[in-house]
């Protein structure tokens, strides 16, 4: 975990250990008063929870699925030039499962669960959408992990596996009663500012929890047996005030409002220079449509201070590295993630000497961290009015799409309005129409950590590049479509040793049914 945001999460608390199944004496060596009891209060531990949310989304979870989907690549020889290969150690992902997710995010958040009708009911509701987010990714990532017998603590320290299609509609049942008690009042103590997403606003966590059960519903349409009246019931029952209205209702880590202000992937790239780039796939994608994103999305190459005042807005000046392809080696001449991802540019300032030219940038590193966006949801609902016949106009949805995430990224208007006029603002039908429509929700979700990669698991698309076969002559081709379990759990619980994969290509998640294109 990086340093510098640990120091924004605020409690580190006891009940994380506890979740981990090893007792107290192994962590901690204080003297407490057996008779006094500790109470963590809500507004903590709810902070705690976001915070870890938020890390998780832009640390390693953010690279594995953004370097699977290529919409980066890596670069100078490490870690993420490995996983760029689609070799990724079960022991590499002990950290994701146990401390990020299933001790630490997912704890805290079951933890103002359990306290029941002692507390504001938002501060339930918001936990429970909370969860079921937390657990939508792990089941996303993983397909069978425990759900049912999880965070239990030391009563259950080998929980068994719940399938993933069986886990699902629980999540969806989870949102149910989070909205149920999001729309209850109480003269307890709601929460406000220690609610980083959403400041408290109860409205708001009931459109994120209705777009989450569109997002889900998504998933398990591409299963056999999804019936698509249930869908298409959701959406006629629901007042179109219920789901996400506009992009402040973004469910993002605004890191303007924690103390260190820098998100975890410009962290990372601070740290470890050079360790990531763009991907081609992605670069290529948006050069060919002289995408305006580009000039927020990354920085222009060559590069020099003056191009970012006039950045190129044909269909060249930005250069993409094509994954697997580093061998060890560090391309200077290529495009660096820029102010979208970054946040704004304090120095164009290069030093002198060997310092790389776009590492002498000098970011604020506050930009937000989107993990489901209201250009998100209109992409849902295109794709659900084409393939489903759910209410609503494929076409208007898909231009909304792309018109609310030019907005979001801060594209000027004009510039949007000449996009919509080319042939990408049109969806049209046919064969055609999915793929255009995946790949401009695969742009609008740029580094939004691990629905891109569903995204193509559920659908083919984009059409992603083969690394060469040199890079990982074991892999024959093919590309990731799940994560090993931790070793750390699997040594600890035989119940996950025994569905260990042996490859990242190895048996897909249970919506991941595709059997045609890319494989």
């Amino acid at each position: 975990m990086n340093k510098t945001y640990k120091k924004i999460i605020t409690l580190t608390s006891l009940i994380t250990t506890m979740w981990l199944g090893v007792g107290c004496e192994q962590t901690l060596d204080v003297n407490t008063d057996p008779n006094k009891t500790v109470v963590n209060p809500p507004n903590l531990i709810l902070t705690s929870a976001e915070a870890q949310l938020g890390f998780s989304m832009g640390a390693d979870l953010n690279r594995y699925t953004a370097l699977f989907v290529q919409q980066i690549a890596a670069q100078n020889g490490r870690q993420t030039e490995a996983w760029d290969a689609y070799v990724l150690q079960p022991t590499e992902v002990n950290g994701v499962w146990r401390t990020n997710m299933y001790a630490g995010f997912l704890a805290d958040t079951e933890e103002i669960i359990k306290k029941g009708a002692s507390i504001h009911p938002a501060y339930l509701g918001i936990s429970k959408t909370l969860k079921a987010f937390g657990f939508s990714l792990m089941t996303d990532l993983w397909g069978d992990i425990p759900y049912t017998e999880a965070l239990k603590g030391t009563e259950n320290a080998q929980p068994k596996p719940d399938k993933s299609q069986d886990i699902y509609p629980a999540l969806l049942t989870l949102l149910d009663e989070a909205i149920v008690d999001l729309r209850k009042t109480s003269p307890l103590v709601a929460p406000t500012t220690d609610d980083y997403i959403y400041s408290g606003n109860t409205q708001r966590w009931i459109r994120f929890a209705n777009t989450l059960k569109l997002r889900l519903y998504l998933h398990m349409a591409n299963a056999s047996g999804f019936n698509a009246s249930t869908v298409q019931t959701f959406i006629a029952n629901t007042p179109a005030t219920d789901f996400m209205t506009g992009n402040a209702d973004d469910f993002q880590m605004r890191f303007d409002l924690v103390a260190q202000r820098q998100n975890p992937i410009h962290q990372f790239i601070v740290s470890r220079t050079d360790d990531i780039c763009t991907s081609s796939t992605t670069v290529n994608l948006m050069n060919g449509k002289a995408d305006p994103r580009r000039a927020l999305y990354f920085t222009p190459a060559p590069f020099s201070p003056a191009s970012l005042n006039t950045p190129p807005t044909g269909t060249t000046g930005y250069v993409g590295l094509r994954n697997g392809t580093a061998g060890g080696g560090v391309n200077t001449n290529l495009s660096r993630l820029h102010t979208h991802i970054r946040g704004a540019v304090t120095s164009t300032t290069i030093p002198a000497g060997p310092t790389l030219t776009v590492g002498g940038l000098t970011y604020a590193g506050n930009a937000s961290l989107n993990m489901l966006t209201f250009a998100e949801y209109n992409f849902i609902r295109s794709e659900m009015a084409l393939r489903y016949g759910t209410a609503g106009n494929a076409e208007d949805f898909y231009r909304a799409g792309i018109q609310f995430s030019m907005s979001d990224v801060g594209v000027p208007a004009a510039s949007t309005t000449a996009y919509l006029a080319t042939s990408a603002g049109t969806l049209g039908t046919g064969a055609t129409a999915l793929q255009k429509l995946i790949e401009e929700k695969y742009v609008a979700s740029f580094l939004v950590s691990v629905e891109p990669w569903n995204d193509w698991r559920r659908t083919g698309f984009p059409i992603l590049q083969p690394i060469p076969l040199t890079a990982n002559p074991g892999n024959n081709g093919r590309f990731p479509r799940a994560l090993p379990y931790p070793q750390q759990e699997t040594d600890a619980n035989p119940l996950l040793k025994a569905i260990q994969r042996n490859n990242l290509s190895e048996r897909p998640v249970y919506w991941d049914t595709r059997t045609t294109g890319q494989q």
